[in-house]
């Protein structure tokens, strides 16, 4: 029997693969729009991420530096040493911080291994270095007192009712005032000049510590302007193509020049008809504006009214720069929905405090002269 020959071809065959050699796969060429869609899931990620991230610190940052926090008091009795994680979990469930490891983080950082027993009266307002600087001491107790601000007040008098009530110093509230960086979301495009929080510090009856930081005594005053200032008021706002610091400008002139309340209304039409008409009447004329610049007396002279200020309204057209005091509630709703009428005047009676509203320059005119009879009376 003849010996079977094998065919050795096969090694060098190009339609059989080598022994013991695993298949090949070709390579795949991806398509432009595979490539073009991995980019953008990529890129979406990442904006994802950066989002929550500075969403994030933001939140943390907030809490830290009490930057926009609600003004809520705790007095707090240790009966004993408490470590940095302990005090965070306690200034945690009594709402004075929201992030517990921050703060116990914050507190290692500064070289704090126990806060000792004591009584300790904290707020929310307080900053993380604020609180505890205040849990490191003896005792905290501080002597409060209650300040009323009446509406139309300006940063001056307001400044005057914080010396006088033992709050801080009258100069210092008004540097502060002019010169901290509050980070109101209603600030943030006020520009840093001289009384730029003007209008914002909201009129209200307050509790103070006595020789408190003019910066948490302001804080307290623009968060209650923040939680006056409502949704609503908000929508209203945008739907007039307003701005906050318009309406609150033309609020504080209504609130100054306006003696009877039902009359906000009719005063905020006044000025809304000559910014509306800007052309044929380019100067608002409010005296109120006039007397915020030199200072408040009881009748301007002819020499007042040639004042080079931006707050002279009869030589300077439009809006003052600033707010000429801080107006109450009704007078910003008045703001937002002046009384719809074709006045473009008004003088007040001296008697009774109520205002004449005329239609033309020659009806004022004579206004005018009655309201001037009725003066000399």
């Amino acid at each position: 029997m003849e010996p079977v020959k094998r065919n050795n071809s096969s090694a060098s065959s190009g339609s059989h693969r080598a022994a013991g050699r695993p298949p090949q796969k070709k390579k795949k060429k991806r398509s432009a729009a595979g490539v073009l869609g991995g980019t953008l899931s990529y890129i979406l990620m990442v904006l994802g991420v950066s989002f929550i991230l500075s969403t994030i610190a933001i939140l943390v940052a907030n809490d830290m530096f009490a930057l926009v926090k609600d003004d809520n008091t705790v007095m707090l009795e240790f009966d004993e040493d408490l470590t940095p994680s302990e005090m965070g979990a306690v200034l945690q469930e009594n709402g004075l911080i929201k992030y517990r490891w921050i703060f116990t983080l914050f507190a290692n950082l500064k070289d704090v291994d126990t806060f000792s027993s004591g009584t300790f009266q904290l707020s929310a307002s307080m900053d993380y270095g604020q609180m505890i600087s205040t849990l490191q001491r003896e005792s905290t107790y501080q002597e409060t007192v209650d300040v009323t601000i009446p509406e139309g007040y300006t940063i001056a008098q307001i400044a005057e009712l914080m010396e006088k009530a033992r709050v801080c110093g009258s100069e210092d509230f008004i540097e502060t005032a002019n010169t901290y960086d509050f980070a109101h979301e209603m600030l943030q495009d006020v520009p840093m000049v001289e009384n730029r929080l003007e209008g914002y510090l909201f009129p209200d009856t307050y509790e103070f510590y006595v020789n408190d930081r003019p910066v948490s005594v302001i804080n307290k005053m623009l968060n209650n302007f923040v939680d006056k200032y409502t949704e609503e008021m908000i929508a209203l706002t945008e739907e007039k193509g307003m701005t906050i610091a318009e309406v609150v400008n033309i609020a504080s002139l209504i609130e100054r020049e306006c003696m009877v309340a039902d009359e906000q209304t009719m005063i905020s039409g006044v000025i809304h008809n000559r910014l509306n008409n800007s052309d044929e009447y380019p100067y608002l004329d409010i005296d109120a504006s006039l007397l915020y610049a030199i200072g408040h007396k009881e009748e301007l002279t002819a020499e007042d009214l040639q004042t080079d200020t931006p707050y002279n309204t009869r030589m300077y057209p439009g809006l003052p720069p600033t707010a000429i005091c801080n107006p109450g509630i009704s007078a910003m709703l008045a703001a937002l929905q002046p009384a719809e009428h074709d006045y473009y005047y008004y003088v007040a009676n001296p008697q009774t405090g109520e205002h004449v509203f005329s239609r033309t320059l020659e009806e004022h005119n004579q206004a005018v002269a009655e309201m001037r009879a009725l003066e000399d009376e």
